[in-house]
């Protein structure tokens, strides 16, 4: 029995040590406006108050006088994974897939102009943002399970109603102004706070030989909040030709664990958890150029770079840095808008995003990794911008984002002693937004 205990007691603090990074490849979310979702490339945009988020510097170019920007999206993601364990006590071979969409992504933006200033703010969510429900498990909830089970001395014999539930949003508040030097550059700078929540629940049911159930469950929130900057530089050399660009400073976060709910045996010592675990929001620089090739055609292309191993992600038990296993993260993407009349603009774009992985099995060691997984993507979005009358803009987006394939180690089972497990994983997201840009 106290082997039992010893391996259940460790299973549950790995989950809680790893609290924060459930959603640990959102970290960076490019989806900040229904304009982006139809055109994936907006850091050198200048038609919409979105840029408070994307190119904050050419905000100077737009119309004098008061820009407010609102929005939201709804995310359709379809994640999932497949393996086979090959232990007693869980299903030989399974399939584990997301339950439900996230109906809620909002952003607010507002900016006023006057000369050559421009004050803008915003508040959006540049990381987190959705849901991990996995109602019928996933590949940690049963290997947690199974172990339990074999490391119970006998005390059960088996499991069932294994499930996981995270929530996260980082909720960013920005404000900062940005000055026209002359008629070709303008500067922008910023402070951004983030607070970033996730909120966990999982359990099982373990049965012992006698039949009967034992039901476990446990409930935990993380938080951590820090200050960052933001600094942009808007370039324009010809009159067809902008050149948009932005660095986002790096966002100290430690994340301090509450307990909310805990149904193991309190000789576990789990009852006053606030273990401390740090995981910063990496720096990132973004470039792009918007050019008109007639009154009626522009086009766009973008460049974005996420500095994920300056960021502190904490250790694994090897002493290796998490954030060195992911590797830096790049994307590239351009688009076509064209204007069909004067209230009526159409577009289409793509972007590709790329993961440096340095280990991807290593840091897909992160509990949470397979129930959201990350991994190179192709963005396609389309929509329209339509003026319903002066001042008022009607955005309309639909975005498909498809992920690589991957079949990937997993490697829990490795540190265990257990023979290798190959984890089979596909995604993709379908976004519908909308919003509108109102200018006085």
């Amino acid at each position: 029995m106290r082997n039992g205990k010893f391996v259940i007691c460790v299973l549950v603090c790995t989950l809680l040590m790893v609290a924060s990074d459930v959603f640990a490849n959102i970290d960076q979310l490019s989806n900040m406006s229904p304009e982006w979702i139809r055109t994936g490339n907006r850091n050198a945009a200048t038609d919409s108050t979105d840029i408070v988020v994307y190119n904050p510097a050419g905000l100077t170019k737009m119309s004098e006088g008061f820009h407010l920007n609102i929005g939201n999206q709804t995310l359709f993601r379809s994640p999932e994974h497949t393996f086979d364990l090959g232990l007693p006590s869980s299903d030989t071979r399974k399939s584990c897939e997301q339950d439900g969409p996230d109906y809620f992504v909002p952003n607010f933006y507002g900016a006023y102009r006057k000369d050559t200033l421009a004050f803008f703010g915003g508040v959006y969510i540049p990381g987190g943002g959705a849901t991990a429900d996995y109602p019928d498990g996933s590949v940690n909830t049963q290997f947690i399970g199974a172990t339990t089970v074999m490391g119970s001395s006998g005390m059960f014999t088996a499991f069932k109603d294994d499930h996981l539930k995270a929530s996260s949003i980082y909720l960013a508040s920005e404000a900062g102004v940005a000055c026209q030097l002359d008629e070709m550059v303008s500067f922008a700078l910023a402070v951004r706070y983030i607070n970033a929540s996730n909120e966990v629940k999982a359990g099982a049911t373990f049965i012992d030989a006698y039949g009967n159930d034992t039901v476990w469950k446990l409930k935990y929130d993380t938080d951590a909040d820090g200050f960052g900057c933001v600094i942009g530089m808007n370039v324009s050399p010809t009159q067809d030709l902008n050149i948009g660009l932005r660095y986002e400073s790096r966002v100290k976060l430690d994340f301090e664990t509450d307990l909310k709910e805990n149904d193991f045996p309190e000789e576990f010592g789990l009852a006053d958890y606030k273990e401390k675990n740090r995981r910063d929001f990496p720096a990132m620089f973004g470039i792009g150029a918007e050019y008109r090739l007639s009154p009626e055609f522009t086009t766009e292309m973008d460049f974005n770079w996420y500095f994920q191993k300056q960021a502190n992600w904490g250790k694994f038990d090897d002493g290796t840095d998490v954030s060195d296993q992911a590797g830096d993260v790049w994307s590239l993407g351009g688009t076509f808008a064209y204007q069909v009349n004067d209230a009526f603009l159409v577009s289409i774009g793509t972007i590709y995003t790329k993961f440096e992985w340095d280990n991807i099995a290593a840091y897909y060691q992160e509990i949470g990794a397979f129930e959201v997984l990350y991994t190179d993507n192709w963005h396609i979005g389309t929509g329209f911008a339509w003026k319903i009358k002066q001042g008022v803009t009607f955005n309309f987006a639909v975005g498909q984002t498809i992920w690589d394939d991957k079949t990937i180690e997993y490697l829990q089972a490795a540190n265990n002693g257990l023979p290798p497990v190959d984890v089979q994983t596909e995604n993709s997201t379908t976004t519908v937004a909308f919003g509108f840009d109102l200018a006085f």
